[in-house]
């Protein structure tokens, strides 16, 4: 695609599952895509278990890994270099060097299948475990990991701590963002009055803000802010895209879980999706005190199963502010099951921000 005319430029097209040549193509679902640094080449992975590596500037098909046993989840290149990360539901991460088209490693750890991968510049991934409810640093050159105890749960107490701890809502934020917080703390307090509780079982997603500073998400909603010097998470920012009602008066709500979060690297802005109708931007706290606020909102109506980031390099070279654009794609389902159906078109949106320069007093 041309981001800019959004015109379609070239089309791979898909296999039928039986035919003998399908190492020239996917022939099942596409669950991941990662492009590299130069933008010279694309690869994608879904569940017919292989990786396939694509030529930009030549409209062709390169290669294919097929050494994951099970369905490819997530990719991740490393940043100004062509080695690739993925990760599967065979509970392993491969590392490939795509100048040689050749496999590299394999990291075993995991206790269930791997659902997202994230790297930066250091020769280091992070990756996301589902239901062992683990998030693991993997540094590489050192033949280690780190291991960090998500399942951050949601109930009474914290939702109270969490009020009482709440930034007062500035006036001259933008009005969605005003009355995104005055649903979040309404929200917030009704719960607390019903005890609710709400535990992640899963951790659906990941990305890094920098190389020791990386946010996950799960079904409990929660938004959790991780550093490599510590086991837990150093924020948690609960229900962070709200509840839904479970069509039942006996029953409690469910939280909305987060399905994608992205970063723009080695700055304090991430952002995160689910399925209420709301990708959402948030910033970093400055300061010694770790934590984010939420900043803006988008509206985008059915499941934001991945989100992709990018600052615009601005034009002229003295200027101090960079557009960022924001690719979700959209669908009527989540990514890895059939478990729910909304009203919506399955499409990519692409949104650009335009950075403005903060007037005096703010």
């Amino acid at each position: 695609w041309d981001r800019v005319e959004g015109t379609k430029l070239h089309v791979f097209r898909g296999l039928k599952k039986k035919r003998p040549d399908h190492n020239v193509g996917h022939c099942d679902e596409i669950l991941a895509v990662a492009v590299s640094s130069d933008g010279r080449f694309v690869a994608s992975g879904g569940r017919d278990r292989r990786i396939h590596v694509w030529s930009v500037p030549e409209d062709r098909h390169l290669g294919v890994f097929h050494q994951h046993k099970d369905a490819v989840t997530g990719l991740a290149f490393r940043r100004n270099t062509n080695h690739l990360y993925s990760c599967s539901l065979d509970r392993m991460v491969k590392l490939w060097n795509i100048d040689e088209l050749g496999y590299m490693d394999t990291l075993f750890g995991h206790q269930d299948g791997a659902v997202a991968i994230d790297a930066l510049q250091r020769e280091q991934a992070v990756t996301v475990g589902c239901r062992d409810k683990t998030v693991r640093l993997w540094k590489i050159a050192d033949d280690a990991q780190l291991v960090f105890r998500a399942g951050a749960a949601t109930d009474q107490h914290r939702i109270t701590k969490a009020l009482g701890s709440a930034p007062e809502i500035q006036s001259e934020l933008n009005p969605r963002v005003v009355s995104s917080l005055n649903v979040h703390e309404t929200t917030l307090r009704t719960l607390a009055g019903a005890d609710a509780e709400f535990s992640e079982d899963c951790v659906d997603c990941v990305t890094m803000i920098d190389e020791e500073t990386f946010v996950s998400g799960g079904d409990s909603g929660a938004l959790c802010l991780w550093s490599v010097q510590k086991k837990k998470p150093v924020f948690i920012h609960h229900l962070s895209h709200g509840v839904v009602s479970t069509g039942s008066n006996d029953a409690p709500p469910r939280a909305c879980w987060i399905s994608a979060v992205a970063a723009v690297p080695f700055t304090d802005l991430f952002f995160s999706a689910s399925s209420d109708g709301c990708i959402r931007m948030w910033q970093m706290r400055a300061g010694k005190t770790p934590g984010f606020d939420l900043v803006n909102v988008i509206a985008v109506n059915g499941f934001v199963n991945a989100l992709s980031v990018r600052e615009l390099v601005p034009e002229d070279p003295m200027s101090n502010t960079r557009d960022v654009v924001v690719a979700a794609a959209v669908g009527q389902e989540p990514r890895l099951g059939r478990w729910e159906k909304v009203s919506a078109r399955n499409v990519v949106k692409v949104f650009t921000l335009r950075a403005v320069l903060p007037t005096a007093g703010q």
